[in-house]
């Protein structure tokens, strides 16, 4: 009994302080994909917050890391772009139009695990994988390159192009310089892993362009709360009770966003799935995971913070910090939620400029270089079974930003299959798709 409750007190210590390294993490993605998605800072670390706590209790995926990825921020900041134009002048619509595309998403998601769909994950073919996830990444840099340089027609940030430009790319340095810097400096492991470079450094561009006194634009908030009071009466006003958001060019509008919503929570939590399966050796219950991040997103939803996803890399990182079971996920949402409520308000002292920044780093993690380099590297364009997977991945990727990431999924999917019966074309090797592990030393958590 004895040794039982000692494994148990070392299990607890090791789930604690895996959760607490990893929501540092969380609570900084958050604030940016919050900021990133046009709903605000407050909405994304609220639902980093809240989606790892009921993932981790109720998913199919024992040990993981959920919470706002870079793929599912992307739609929604479609999806929040075209409301507040739609609805132009009246912002309480068009927050009840997003709250029930977004409540329409986690339904969808859930439907996915009630019909034991999770099994056709493995039926994806992982070039139409690397190349939704390239068209996201690129989406992502389009985004932020409109809002750093205004383009087409954007007004420029206060503060400057050039200004802002220092900064944003300033903030990608050193992101990648702090773990190269570390490890130059002879600092162990089991300390370097404390520090992550992410929160190191919006607080450390937080700090100078505060003591400097710059003049820039500074992360919104969006919508905030002074008390609980407060808070339900916001949930209230943005429940989707207005029948206007129920016409059928609303729905229209309506079915197709939380589609893409839903496709991208099956393949980025399912994906995940696969690679932490690999790691620990167990076997996620797909339908289970997927029931659970219709849960998840569905009170993300409610409670007006932004939709999320099994996060990859997040959810290597947890393991690599020891976890030893569901309570480390809790734990990533409890210390997220704490450092939310401690420091939300601060966020505004984070210049623009900053968040542009981790989101381009954002991009880069979700972006796939191992297939381009490896192809370059062994001279696959002389192998027609190399060009063909070329092919695909490029064909999704610009499907996906050029039209629609549904369209791009299903019509690569398909088409990858034709090839395969027509033409024997062959599917990438699954180890493209893995996490390596140096790229945890760089804090890579835009997934």
């Amino acid at each position: 009994m004895k040794q039982r409750i000692d494994f148990l007190k070392r299990s607890l210590v090791r789930d604690i302080l895996a959760g607490l390294t990893v929501s540092f993490a969380a609570l900084s993605l958050g604030a940016a994909f919050g900021v990133m998605s046009g709903r605000g800072a407050f909405a994304g670390m609220l639902a980093a917050a809240v989606i790892p706590i009921i993932t981790s209790l109720f998913g199919g995926t024992r040990l993981q890391a959920s919470g706002p990825t870079a793929p599912m921020t992307s739609i929604s900041a479609i999806l929040i772009a075209f409301a507040y134009d739609h609805f132009h002048g009246d912002p309480r619509l068009a927050e009840q139009y997003i709250t029930f595309v977004l409540l329409l998403s986690s339904v969808f998601i859930a439907l996915t695990g009630i019909f034991r769909l999770g099994r056709f994950i493995t039926k994806v073919p992982q070039v139409v994988v690397l190349g939704f996830m390239n068209g996201i990444a690129v989406i992502i840099w389009k985004d932020q390159l409109i809002k750093l340089f205004a383009l087409h027609h954007q007004e420029p940030l206060m503060g400057g192009i050039g200004l802002n430009s220092l900064i944003a790319f300033g903030v990608l340095l050193t992101i990648y310089a702090i773990p190269f810097l570390l490890q130059r400096a002879g600092l162990p492991l089991s300390i370097r892993r404390f520090i992550p470079s992410i929160f190191v450094t919006i607080v450390s561009f937080t700090a100078l362009t505060t003591a400097l006194d710059l003049s820039v634009a500074h992360v919104s908030l969006g919508k905030t709360v002074g008390s609980l009071g407060e808070f339900g009466q916001m949930v209230v006003n943005f429940w989707p009770s207005d029948p206007r958001l129920y016409t059928s060019e609303m729905l229209l509008h309506a079915v197709p966003l939380a589609l893409q919503l839903c496709v991208l929570a099956y393949l980025d939590s399912l994906l995940t799935s696969l690679v932490i399966d690999k790691m620990t050796r167990e076997k996620t219950k797909h339908d289970r995971e997927l029931l659970a991040q219709g849960l998840a997103n569905g009170v993300t939803a409610i409670l007006q913070g932004i939709p999320g996803a099994q996060a990859t890399i997040r959810s290597v990182l947890l393991l690599k910090e020891g976890a030893q079971s569901r309570m480390a996920g809790v734990f990533v949402g409890l210390f997220t939620l704490v450092g939310f409520l401690v420091f939300g308000k601060l966020m505004v002292l984070i210049a623009s400029a900053v968040f542009i920044g981790v989101l381009f780093k954002a991009g880069l993690d979700v972006f796939d270089r191992d297939f381009p380099m490896a192809f370059f590297r062994y001279g696959w364009m002389r192998k027609r079974k190399r060009n063909i997977q070329l092919f695909f991945i490029a064909y999704t990727t610009i499907i996906t930003v050029v039209v629609d990431l549904n369209v791009a999924v299903l019509t690569g999917t398909v088409f990858f299959y034709l090839a395969q019966h027509f033409l024997g074309a062959v599917d990438v090797e699954a180890d493209f798709s893995e996490v390596h592990s140096e790229e945890l030393l760089g804090a890579s958590i835009g997934r």
